[in-house]
């Protein structure tokens, strides 16, 4: 094969790990889907309302409009939408919405497979990469989120948890200019896929970094710099030839810097989405998500059963007999044990003081799992957030997957003396090894296929509103909001085959028809009424729970309109300027919005819009992604200088 072909096809071993991981996505080829999930209603079911506002023309959904029986939710202000946006690329391309879901999940099982390959060849080489690539993918852990909890948010970001490590390691041990900002970008798609893993991998990438600098303060090993020409490299020579042999302090500096810059473009790139999820997080309830069967408490993961060949689809219960499998497998725990033999005998310190930090941070969050870490909790500020102690085997899976292919990583070598059926078939022990990686984990390659149930398909409205009541679940409220509801008459409204064609409480105005209101257009962010009366003081009400940035409008009505109000019999043209922003009121309970009216005809519209953290949110990430994009035309440019 030519030189000019591109790298990843010559390299045999990465199409060897492509083929190894298809076997995970058996389940997904069964026609149906796997509706016993514990969210795989919900991923369906967000896919459908992501489509629903992207139809609207709303191309960065912030709120859900049938949420809560109709009444709405800001969910995807304070969800990472990136597994929805691949869905709905799918969906758009031809797919149903659950055959776009079903897909997602199937291109995030296989694809983590390469990306973790691809950060171990780096640091070890390409069949250590293999192993640890099939540990990744076939790991019990994987499998249960995959096909018993089908969480689709995290399972696509196993994905970009390898990527994200790999880019850390690099800005590390060799920092260049394309490593800091392929490290930002894979930092930014960890954030808007899942908020969980954004959370718990943050500090774990920061103490990674603490290690490797407070490591370098004091060693003696120096970080090597990039030999490869680049823009920064000619504006910020290396601080080696400016003071010459750099002291421990600068050192300390210096391994620290380029970390902390892919971190904060990182973060920048994706600010359209964290910052108002972290700055408008108080104004949506979450005592549903955090009490009751969703508490923190006592669903520590037994010791056993970290091993035990035990698997189900039940829930997680306190104790030791749930009926769903919380391990790490028995092959990933032996090449971890063997991990402890190997790792020191790698030449390169840059590489075992990383896998150092590996070894013992694994150990660390499976101690966090088990019982007799219950005192620990009670001081992790994330106790109620993480919810289950066992969700973070989710940081186990990465770490012990990389120190899993040590075991291939010490060359095999043949001497005139001494020579072994391995130095004649190195593959042989890939061989192996694979073969028995993938039938530990063959047994569990399984999902609960059938048909949905009533509450919970065809995929509609009015399966949604459904399924929401009988898994009281997806019925969130902000924090305007006192009483969360169970049913609504929006809901009933669907489910007697009917459309929701407004959200105007009707039965809340005037009994004598002394205020008119007729809602002309609705969509899932916004509705406009003609709105008549001649009696003062006059008020409108919304099934809609207010959260910040709902805006009201009115109007000035240019007719006269000869009663004709329905666009479908001809068209429209009567609004006029805006002549009031009235203020939005609440009901005590509900928190549905309620606008006082003026005397006389008009036109009202209620809109959901940005407010000024989103707008700041937006902002950072447009200019961090110009810097990115700029930083890439500059530094080609630069190198394209120096060739001619």
């Amino acid at each position: 094969m030519s030189n000019l072909t591109p790298v990843f096809l010559r390299d045999r071993y990465l199409w060897l790990t492509l083929l190894l991981s298809l076997p995970i996505v058996g389940p997904l080829l069964q026609p149906g889907y796997f509706w016993g999930g514990h969210d795989a209603r919900h991923s369906v079911y967000f896919l459908h309302q992501f489509n629903k506002a992207i139809q609207d023309g709303v191309w960065y959904p912030r709120w859900a409009p049938d949420f809560a029986f109709g009444y709405g939710y800001p969910f995807f202000n304070i969800y990472g939408p990136l597994s929805s946006y691949l869905g709905e690329i799918l969906h758009l391309l031809g797919l149903d919405i659950v055959s776009a879901v079903k897909c997602v999940f199937g291109l995030s099982a296989v694809l983590c497979g390469l990306t973790m390959y691809l950060f171990v060849r780096d640091i070890l080489n390409p069949m250590a990469g293999v192993i640890s690539a099939l540990i990744y993918v076939y790991l019990p852990y994987h499998l249960f989120d995959l096909y018993v909890r089908a969480a689709l948010a995290e399972s696509v970001g196993f994905v970009f948890v390898p990527l994200a490590m790999w880019g850390f390691f690099r800005t590390v041990t060799r920092p260049t200019l394309a490593t800091i900002l392929r490290t930002a970008v894979a930092y930014a798609l960890i954030m808007f896929t899942s908020n969980l893993l954004a959370l718990i991998f943050t500090p774990i990438l920061g103490l990674y970094v603490a290690f490797m600098m407070i490591w370098q303060f004091f060693g003696d090993t120096i970080i090597m710099q990039s030999k490869s020409t680049n823009l920064i490299g000619w504006i910020a020579p290396p601080i080696d030839n400016i003071l010459g042999k750099p002291s421990r302090y600068i050192r300390f500096i210096r391994t620290g810097l380029p970390p902390l810059l892919a971190l904060l473009l990182g973060l920048g790139i994706s600010g359209i989405f964290w910052i108002p999820a972290f700055l408008e997080y108080r104004f949506v309830r979450v005592d549903q998500w955090i009490g009751g069967r969703f508490a923190f408490g006592d669903d520590f993961v037994a010791l056993h059963q970290l091993f035990s060949p035990t698997w189900g689809f039940g829930a997680s219960i306190p104790g030791p007999d749930d009926e769903a499998g919380f391990q790490i497998g028995v092959a990933a725990l032996i090449l971890y044990i063997l991990s402890f033999w190997v790792v020191p005998q790698l030449t390169d310190s840059l590489t075992r003081r990383t896998l150092y930090f590996f070894q013992g941070f694994t150990a660390l969050v499976i101690f966090l799992t088990v019982p007799i870490s219950s005192l620990v909790w009670t001081y992790l500020p994330l106790s109620s957030f993480a919810q289950f102690p066992w969700r973070l085997l989710v940081v186990v899976a990465p770490f012990i997957s990389v120190v899993a292919g040590t075991v291939l990583a010490l060359p095999v070598e043949s001497t005139p003396t001494k020579t072994t059926i391995l130095a004649y078939s190195p593959q042989l022990p890939l061989a192996i090894l694979s073969s028995l990686i993938i039938l530990s984990s063959y047994p569990y390659l399984e999902a609960q296929v059938r048909e949905p149930k009533s509450t919970e398909g065809p995929v509609s409205q009015a399966a949604l509103f459904r399924f929401q009541q009988s898994s009281d679940e997806m019925t969130g409220q902000t924090a305007w909001t006192r009483d969360i509801p169970n049913w609504s008459t929006l809901a009933e409204q669907v489910e007697r085959g009917g459309q929701i064609t407004t959200k105007v409480n009707y039965t809340a105005l005037p009994k004598d028809d002394s205020v008119g209101v007729y809602s002309m257009e609705m969509d899932s962010i916004h509705e406009l009424l003609w709105v008549g009366t001649e009696k003062p003081d006059q008020q409108v009400t919304f099934f809609i729970p207010y959260y910040p940035g709902w805006q009201a409008y009115i109007y000035e009505d240019l007719g006269p309109h000869d009663g004709n109000l329905d666009k479908s019999v001809g068209e429209v043209i009567r609004v006029g300027a805006v002549i009031d922003r009235p203020q939005i009121k609440t009901t005590k309970r509900e928190g549905w919005m309620v606008i006082s009216i003026p005397t006389g005809s008009y036109f009202l519209e209620i809109r959901f819009e940005d407010t000024i953290v989103r707008v700041i949110g937006f902002w950072v990430s447009m200019l961090s992604l110009g810097t990115l994009i700029m930083t890439i035309i500059l530094n080609w440019k630069f190198n394209q200088s120096l060739i001619i």
